[in-house]
């Protein structure tokens, strides 16, 4: 046994003694987390984690519906760059299905003025219970 300071003595293990009371000597006076500071620190961290899956579940949506709308596009594309390979007098309504879009052709003769064509196509697609439709338009001539 050494000593440390008046009335106390040090013992080897690390603990002062001061009479019959021991105590720990320790860094900051602080042995740890509480079980109560541990249960806040985890109920946080859940509901972190439940905001991120939400997040994921957004971003999961708006990508799908992101490649529908580029699947719409690309074959609404295709269809009007085949008008502009055709004959004039050949260009003309037509509808029809492409997997799981559906397009239509409208041909407006003589629009906005005489000798043009305004050539719309529309895609229309289902996702869910909701219908979504994109729309382009170019003139050709004569």
């Amino acid at each position: 046994m050494v000593k440390n300071r008046p009335g106390l003595s040090l013992q080897r293990n690390g603990t002062e003694q001061a009479g019959n009371k021991k105590r720990k000597n320790s860094i900051a006076g602080n042995n740890g987390f509480t079980f109560i500071e541990v249960m806040i620190a985890t109920v946080v961290l859940g509901v972190g984690l439940l905001a991120i899956a939400g997040m994921q579940i957004s971003a999961i949506k708006g990508n799908s519906r992101a490649s529908d709308i580029t699947k719409a596009t690309a074959l609404i594309e295709d269809k009007l760059s085949g008008y502009k390979g055709m004959a004039y007098d050949d260009i003309d309504d037509e509808q029809g299905v492409d997997g799981v879009f559906s397009w239509t052709t409208t041909v407006d003769s003589n629009s906005p003025v005489n000798g043009l064509k305004t050539i719309t196509v529309k895609s229309s697609w289902s996702s869910g219970e909701r219908t979504h439709s994109l729309s382009f338009a170019t003139i050709v001539s004569k």
